[in-house]
């Protein structure tokens, strides 16, 4: 695990220059924090604007981003939301971006189980609502998604009430696709691998190559904006420690056992907050009928179909993401 110094502080205030601006720079007056992970004091990197906290403020966004991503690969949607007001507050995940790696090899998409997720995703929402003024909505896409639901679902159990006023879920990892392989069969191949003692391997069609990361293939599944894909690959260039490659039979395996945990009768059904569900029209990495099986059953969902659109709502091209932006805004302040 990578040596951090957790709690340690420092503000990023210098001025930008560069032409694209809002993709490939941080809004200034951030504050970086390396916290402790919630059971274990694994370095957690967390960034965030202050809100003003002043009488008829927007209020504060917590984003969740998905498998694989870091902070910065969404600059230019904290640049929209500042601009309009909020404070926003993000993380990179335990196991990716410049949080502690887990595994063997800091390329893999590995992990040992959700449960320290969303033990970290507990204690990175009590620090969200330490640190920022109310009213507090989250956005999260993917991976971040999925728990977030897993997080709202939870919490009810234990009878805690409410915390975000409104979320709203980009593409989540309600269910998982397959592409050429049925998602039954890529779960039995996971979980024959990892009893097989190949857990930590690559899972099929996955790789350690940071480089085909960058592929016009990969492109296609995310974004149909090629200069906002290339962001990605930027940022990586700048901080190499950014890279990460595919995920392994286990995180596989406990993908797949998560999404049924989230399934299952009467769970989904807790979830109380109000909440905005988009689903990109040309998905290929979740599962869009899973999600809009899963919406109909909570009690305050709206699903929100995207046409034109690739997973990776927030980096598609000008049009689909200013529509995407537009409604997500106007959900959040009704």
């Amino acid at each position: 695990m990578p040596c951090f110094t957790c709690g340690a502080r420092r503000r990023i205030d210098r001025p930008v220059t560069d032409p694209l601006l809002h993709r490939r720079s941080l809004p200034p007056g951030g504050l970086v924090e390396m916290l402790p992970g919630a059971d274990d004091g694994w370095p957690l990197r967390a960034m965030r604007w202050p809100g003003t906290g002043a009488a008829g403020a927007r209020g504060s966004i917590l984003f969740l981003n998905g498998r694989g991503d870091f902070i910065e690969k969404y600059a230019e949607s904290y640049w929209h939301w500042r601009a309009r007001g909020f404070g926003v507050s993000v993380f990179d995940w335990r196991g990716q971006g410049l949080s502690g790696r887990l595994g063997d090899d800091p390329l893999k998409g590995d992990c040992f189980g959700f449960d320290p997720w969303l033990a970290d995703l507990d204690a990175l929402i009590d620090w969200f609502m330490a640190t920022q003024p109310p009213p507090w909505f989250a956005v999260a896409h993917s991976m971040g998604g999925h728990l977030l639901l897993r997080h709202l679902e939870n919490r009810h159990v234990l009878n805690r009430g409410g915390e975000f006023t409104r979320a709203a879920l980009l593409a989540p990892m309600i269910g998982i696709a397959g592409g050429r392989v049925a998602p039954a069969m890529l779960e039995r191949l996971a979980r024959s691998a990892v009893r097989m003692g190949l857990g930590p391997r690559f899972a099929p069609m996955q790789g350690g190559d940071a480089q085909s990361r960058r592929s016009p293939a990969r492109q296609v599944i995310l974004t149909s904006d090629v200069a906002r894909f290339a962001d990605e690959g930027w940022w990586v260039d700048q901080i190499p420690a950014l890279a990460l490659g595919g995920v392994t039979n286990r995180w596989l395996l406990h993908a797949f056992e998560s999404t049924a945990a989230l399934s299952a009768p009467g769970v989904i059904e807790r979830i109380k907050t109000p909440m905005l569900v988009f689903t990109a029209e040309h998905e290929r990495l979740v599962d869009n009928r899973m999600i809009a099986s899963l919406e109909a059953r909570m009690p305050d969902a709206i699903l929100e179909p995207v046409l034109g659109a690739a997973h990776e709502l927030l980096r598609e091209r000008d049009r689909v993401r200013g529509a995407v932006l537009a409604r997500l805004d106007s959900f959040l302040v009704a």
